[in-house]
């Protein structure tokens, strides 16, 4: 999958846009739409990781089945997902309607404890989700395939509700949250096996083929990424259309014009096509989506984020749908969880430690997070195993108080800070419960911050966002701010 990630530093840089499907085009030549059928599969590719990864772990392909994960990621965790967290244990399932619907069981939450149980496409929609942030009750929830109108809606006497989804195949993956490290076996254990998901029997006739490993992955060009997307997307497209009624048949007229047989769910390539040139087109399109600075709200501190109307559930925007499909696959709706990027992240400097200071508490509904990657987005190997700081985390003010679990109020405006300092020099004693260690000999990283449960103030920028100073190693601790 590493061929096919786009940077974020990378994708700072301006670049043109494209046009996708315009409704003003309404023939369109070759070499386009195969651009377009491009930036339209690309997504399917992590799907294809993602699901791999599942399989890995789970010791074999099984849809519509959970592997739940029974500890947190670290540092030499695999890839299931891209950046992971380490506030949650993932449980992750593909959903496979071809044969009939499924059945979603969702045990009673815990008060206190933030859970979210998200449903996507096969192109990583997350057209549904329920858990905390949507007051769902326990129960039973029907999976059913419906073309359009995908969504979450009430139920009846036999279902607690009914999650409609718009592709015949799709992933889950089960967030909860874990509150340290001593509650990872209870989460694992008591919680995470009442999250089920099992197969209604159906006498109708297949909807499709199966959702086998033999699909996704044989007989596909891997050496080249634009041959293999397209190879991907003809194989599934035809069952897996896009969610929105209207995108349904000019969608489906531009695979077809770029060479992909709907009725064969084969691709073979137009005699006019350059592949090479196409492929790099589309990448100038996931470029462009940063460099369209209406696709973000810029937060302030050199903070900015993905619009919230954009997040999780893309719709139209298939560009934005494939370039978070390689930045950060299985994204959130706004209204469950937002990823604030840093402007700099991927081009802080070596060898050099950066202080971090937030203007009081962030007011989430769940919980938040600060999370150090290395270059290419794994988990910093470190001699004290962290890698995130968090509001569960003893972090402390710089007069020695706890920022949680102390005297401060819930709605605290007092300033505290982290340390962003190489494994190779470690924090001072002052520092020691507030430091991130980031990669040793000076290697390039970036972080991530996330608010889960995020209320009005950090997204309308009411709250300030964190300012990041650049430092000499193990620096005095701030008198005030």
């Amino acid at each position: 999958m590493r061929q096919f990630l786009f940077p974020l530093s990378l994708a700072l840089l301006v670049a043109p846009s494209y046009s996708l499907f315009s409704s003003g085009r309404d023939i369109l030549s070759e070499q386009d739409a195969t651009i377009a059928a491009l930036v339209y599969g690309i997504p399917l590719t992590s799907y294809v990781v993602w699901a791999n990864a599942v399989a890995a772990e789970k010791g074999g392909w099984f849809t519509n089945s959970f592997y739940y994960q029974p500890t947190l990621a670290n540092a030499s965790s695999p890839h299931v997902v891209i950046l992971p967290n380490v506030d949650t244990l993932y449980s992750g399932a593909m959903i496979d309607l071809s044969q009939g619907d499924v059945v979603a069981t969702m045990p009673p939450l815990e008060e206190g404890r933030f859970y979210v149980w998200p449903f996507y496409d096969l192109y990583g929609d997350n057209f549904c989700n329920i858990g905390t942030a949507t007051n769902s009750l326990a129960g039973k929830y029907l999976i059913k395939y419906r073309a359009s109108e995908p969504g979450c809606v009430a139920g009846s006497d036999e279902y607690t509700g009914i999650i409609y989804m718009p592709t015949v195949y799709g992933a889950t993956l089960l967030r909860i949250e874990v509150f340290n490290s001593s509650d990872v076996n209870y989460v694992a254990s008591s919680i995470d096996p009442g999250f089920r998901l099992s197969v209604l029997p159906s006498d109708s006739a297949p909807r499709a083929p199966a959702l086998t490993q033999e699909l996704l992955n044989d007989n596909l060009n891997t050496s080249d990424p634009a041959l293999y997307i397209m190879q991907l997307t003809a194989r599934v497209a035809a069952f897996n259309m896009p969610e929105v009624p209207e995108d349904v048949a000019p969608i489906a007229a531009v695979l077809e014009i770029a060479g992909i047989s709907m009725t064969a769910q084969t691709y073979t390539m137009p005699a006019g096509v350059n592949l090479t040139l196409a492929y790099s087109a589309a990448q100038d399109v996931l470029l462009g989506v940063v460099a369209n600075q209406t696709n973000f709200v810029a937060l302030g501190n050199s903070w900015m984020m993905l619009a919230p109307a954009l997040c999780g559930n893309f719709l139209s925007h298939y560009g934005v749908r494939a370039f978070i499909a390689m930045q950060a696959y299985l994204q959130l709706q706004a209204s469950e969880a937002v990823y604030p990027t840093f402007a700099l992240s991927g081009n802080l400097y070596a060898n050099q430690t950066y202080m971090v200071q937030f203007f009081g508490k962030p007011q989430v509904n769940g919980f938040w997070s600060l999370t150090v990657y290395d270059g290419e987005g794994y988990l910093v190997p470190n001699s004290i195993n962290r890698y995130s700081l968090n509001n569960r985390d003893n972090m402390t003010y710089p007069d020695g108080t706890l920022v949680y679990g102390g005297s401060s109020p819930a709605n605290s405006t007092q300033s505290f800070y982290m340390l962003l300092q190489s494994t190779d020099t470690p924090a001072s004693a002052e520092w020691e419960s507030n430091w991130l260690p980031t990669p040793a000999a000076g290697g390039e990283f970036s972080f991530q911050l996330r608010w889960y449960g995020p209320t009005d103030s950090l997204l309308n920028g009411t709250y300030t966002y964190p300012k990041l100073t650049a430092v000499a190693a193990n620096p005095p601790l701030p008198i005030s701010g």
